[in-house]
């Protein structure tokens, strides 16, 4: 407390002692100048180095709110500032203004602006910089060249000094800096951090102090500097704990040190957003999502969580799409991944009860399943979908495109409430005008491990002729989730599963290697049809981690937390269940029936 008050002191100060500020004419000097010249010109230079935002007012004549203000104060002070900001702040801008201030009051200087992607932090320069450059004459005279490419986002200004934008990857070793920003510095692995970026910063040497009087003086040595700025994020992750070591500094008395976070109420106050604006944006988000990028709190896991967020290993880049209309192909779905010997796909499907309810949807995933020795098989989550609950006819319509489309052998089906109903239209041939085609009946799977009134109950409800027999049925009670939720913790320990990159590095890899997500990557149709499994991995992992455990009777019970969801988290339950219970342990059984029959060959010398 006695640290934020001091620097409440400090900037109330310094705004107060330059309200008799006047306006500089022209700052451009002709020819050489005479001692007086010089001293005026160190003057004006001395002022706006310790005033930057009013450099960014009287000489860029750009309007900065009250905010943004004590953001450039913290980010002038700071060998070390981290800035925690909602979405819609306007971080991003900021920063560009803050570069470009830089580079005008620090001939030479080398900023490196540091992303997840390339893409990502191209921003900066190929939007905001360039809208600055358009629409502030003084800030397009510094600028000598700007690129803004696939491949290089730069800019190079009249006084020597270059803003460059480089990914958070092994690519981007042997860049050389003075200031580092790191862009989302959430999503920046951590080793490349440490090993990659942190080795760029480097002593901005002006040609002054070369010059013997002033070579041997620490005190003009000029450190090199690093700024973070992101939206808020998972306290398990590594971000967490550079913030808390931040604030640590600060409040020990550090004053290169400080820290400073924003919620979406900055961007209501100040008319950058409405509320209508940010209603419609989080309508369709889970509040986890809200809680981060909005309220600016980081989520965690409670001392009651069941699943951690280290549990969930995002390696998988590709994703399994199912086809679209304005592509399909009779043949072949053009989306589908190639399969490995012995793998097998389910779909595992939770069936909304009803559509009226808000948080209650229909999810329909897909799953690859790959052999591993002696572990049974590794589960790759590689598509999911949502939708409400619509009528059973289409709900079966869609179960059938996506079952179909990613060629899986087998479904597992939840059989509460409207399952029941879902599993009677499954059971009948489906008509789909839109392809041209019919697709068959489906009906309960012929496997012992199915309780057998239930089996002998489905198939008398089959009311196809020559139903597949694809359809593993979950009936799930108090008991049976308790053993399921174990099994689905148990194996995520093990790590048996695997999960699709973030959207954020999915939109890098779909740019490198997908033709049509590249050719339209400004059509958000196509955007949102190929981030969409991403994305829903997300949503699915943030259910998973915002569970609460209970004990009921001896029992686990998983309660969702207020406004968090567990559809999703369902869908993977329920096939994880029919893995392990029944595809793994015939994968292990296999195994060992091969290696007994290994053994009795060797023995008899065949």
């Amino acid at each position: 407390m006695a640290k934020s008050a001091h620097l409440k002191s400090d900037f109330k100060k310094h705004a107060q002692s330059n309200n008799d500020f006047q306006k500089p004419k022209d700052m451009v000097l002709h020819g050489v100048i005479d001692e007086e010249e010089k001293s005026r010109l160190i003057r004006w230079i001395t002022f706006f180095r310790r005033n930057p935002h009013r450099f960014i007012l009287e000489y860029f004549g750009i309007h900065l709110h009250p905010y943004q203000i004590l953001m450039i104060w913290v980010l002038q002070r700071s060998n070390l500032a981290y800035i925690v900001a909602s979405r819609a702040s306007a971080k991003t801008w900021l920063i560009a203004v803050w570069a470009l201030t830089l580079g005008v009051l620090y001939p030479g200087i080398k900023i490196i602006v540091c992303a997840k992607t390339l893409k990502q932090g191209g921003i900066l320069i190929s939007e905001k910089i360039k809208g600055l450059i358009e629409t502030h004459p003084n800030v397009a005279r510094e600028v000598r060249v700007y690129t803004h490419n696939a491949n290089t986002y730069e800019v190079i200004m009249h006084c020597g000094s270059t803003i460059r934008v480089v990914p958070s990857s092994d690519s981007s070793r042997g860049n050389r800096a003075n200031y580092i920003i790191v862009e989302e510095s959430r999503l920046v692995a951590k080793d490349i951090l440490e090993a990659v970026i942190k080795p760029f910063l480097e002593v901005r040497t002006p040609p002054y102090r070369l010059k013997p009087e002033y070579s041997k003086n620490k005190d003009l040595i000029e450190e090199g500097i690093i700024s973070y700025i992101t939206s808020s994020w998972y306290i398990a992750e590594y971000w967490y704990q550079y913030v808390k070591t931040c604030i640590r500094r600060m409040v020990s008395g550090d004053e290169t040190a400080n820290f400073l976070a924003f919620d979406y109420l900055i961007s209501l106050y100040h008319n950058i957003k409405t509320k209508e604006m940010l209603k419609n944006e989080m309508a369709d988000m889970d509040a986890v999502s809200i809680q981060m990028e909005y309220l600016n709190i980081p989520a965690g896991s409670s001392s009651k969580a069941f699943f951690k967020p280290s549990m969930f290993s995002r390696t998988l880049s590709l994703a399994f799409y199912p086809q679209r209309e304005l592509t399909f192909d009779p043949k072949h779905n053009p989306y589908q991944l190639k399969s490995v010997e012995g793998e097998i796909k389910i779909v595992s499907v939770d069936v909304a009860t009803r559509a009226g309810k808000a948080n209650d949807l229909t999810i329909v995933s897909v799953i690859r399943l790959i052999p591993l020795k002696g572990k049974g098989y590794e589960r790759h989550l590689i598509y999911q979908e949502s939708f409400k609950g619509i009528n059973t006819l289409l709900q079966t319509k869609r179960i059938k495109e996506i079952f179909f489309d990613s060629e899986s052998s087998f479904l597992v089906l939840d059989l509460q409430n409207a399952g029941i109903g879902v599993f009677d239209s499954l059971s009948q041939n489906t008509n789909c005008d839109e392809r041209g085609t019919i697709f068959p009946p489906m009906t309960v799977a012929n496997d012992s491990y199915i309780d057998e009134t239930l089996r002998i109950e489905l198939m008398d409800r089959t009311l196809g002729v020559g139903a597949l027999p694809v359809i593993y049925p979950i009936r799930a009670s108090q008991q049976s989730n308790s053993v399921m939720s174990s099994a689905l913790r148990a194996s995520l320990q093990k790590k048996l599963w695997k999960f699709l990159k973030s959207e954020i590095d999915a939109e890098e890899f779909l740019i490198r290697t997908n033709k049509e997500f590249r050719k339209d990557s400004n059509d958000s149709a196509t955007s949102s049809f190929f981030l969409s499994p991403y994305v829903n991995t997300s949503l699915f992992i943030n259910e998973c981690i915002n569970l609460d455990m209970k004990l009921v009777n001896g029992l686990v019970k998983l309660v969702e937390r207020p406004g968090c969801y567990k559809d999703r988290f369902s869908s993977i339950l329920y096939a994880n269940s029919i893995i392990s219970d029944i595809f793994d342990i015939e994968l292990l059984k296999e195994k060992e029936e091969s290696d007994d029959l290994a053994a009795m060959l060797a023995v008899t010398n065949f």
